[in-house]
């Protein structure tokens, strides 16, 4: 008994340790789908101009983010974040890249 109540508890602190380094998975996917919809509603990119959108987690801010790559700059990544009810965009690989924007 004592060792099933060891395996579980040793289970439940790798899961915490493991979600606290890399994020919720559910978290991540509704960050990417609110920057999407901001793109394309607010910014007015078409659909088809979007190559990839994934939601990550930074680690040391905490923060739930999106990085985004369009298809006529492949090899660009744009990352955007939602602070204060506002999506910003916070970083990018290319600061000549086609798709600064203001809120940079």
């Amino acid at each position: 008994m004592i060792q099933v109540f060891s395996l579980t508890l040793m289970i439940l602190i790798c899961a915490t340790v493991y979600f606290s380094l890399t994020g919720l998975p559910q978290k991540k996917s509704e960050a990417a789908n609110e920057v999407k919809a901001y793109l394309i509603h607010t910014r007015a990119y078409p659909p088809e101009d979007i190559q990839t959108i994934r939601g990550v987690y930074r680690f040391k801010s905490g923060d739930y983010q999106a990085e985004v790559r369009y298809k006529d700059e492949p090899n660009v990544n744009y990352v955007y974040e939602k602070k204060a009810g506002t999506f910003l965009l916070i970083e990018t690989s290319n600061l000549h890249g086609n798709h600064m924007d203001e809120t940079f």
